[in-house]
């Protein structure tokens, strides 16, 4: 009867150590099934992040670098108009006129225009002329005649006409002797004057350029 009571004893604990350590090992293997998959939900939320925070600085980049793009396209098109524009435009134009307002013959016959139409006011009498060097020396004959030549009352000594060489290169510049006139026909003045009118019909043609398109090539 002892052996009977004992052996129900043994199996009793015997069945309750295994019920005990099969909850036990569920208790762990939930536990560490629970932390694999924080583990897994945690590492791919930073994955995640990582992928996105590098599209992010990878489309931040693409932008920076497009608009560098952008800006060394419009550089580049802008000293390009200025080259082809002084190379095709200006310099050959200021050679014509430099060429123009070097004919001794020319500058005669301009200055005469403008000195005729001066002293018709009766007003006026000094008039100081700026030419070059080389102009001065061949048209100094020539002002002297001019004014002798003048017509009516003007005509003789109560008209001055100044001859002076004084930083001009090429044509002259007239003005009054008090200095509130003053009229510039230097080649400088004449290559302005064009520029002012003809460059920004040359500059159309570059507008249908899209400097964006360059850039994106």
């Amino acid at each position: 009867m002892a052996d009977t009571k004992l052996q129900e004893l043994i199996e009793t604990l015997k069945k309750h150590g295994v019920e005990s350590g099969e909850e036990a090992s569920r208790s762990i293997i939930e536990g560490a099934n629970q932390k694999a998959n924080e583990i897994l939900l945690k590492a791919k939320a930073e994955a995640e992040s990582i992928v996105s925070s590098a599209r992010e600085e990878a489309e931040k980049n693409h932008r920076q670098l497009q608009s560098s793009m952008e800006i060394a396209a419009s550089q580049l098109m802008t000293d390009l108009k200025r080259t082809i524009e002084e190379q095709v435009l200006a310099l050959p134009m200021k050679q014509k006129i430099s060429e123009t307002l070097d004919d001794t013959t020319f500058l005669k016959d301009l200055m005469t225009t403008c000195v005729r139409e001066y002293v018709k006011n009766p007003e006026h009498t000094d008039l100081n002329v700026l030419v070059s060097k080389e102009q001065q020396e061949k048209l100094t004959d020539f002002t002297m005649e001019l004014v002798k030549a003048l017509p009516g009352e003007r005509k003789g000594g109560n008209v001055t006409l100044n001859l002076r060489s004084d930083g001009v290169a090429f044509g002259f510049i007239i003005g009054t002797g008090d200095g509130v006139v003053r009229l510039d026909f230097t080649d400088e003045a004449f290559l302005e004057l064009f520029l002012k009118y003809l460059a920004p019909r040359f500059r159309s043609y570059f507008k249908a350029i899209d400097v964006k398109g360059l850039s994106s090539r």
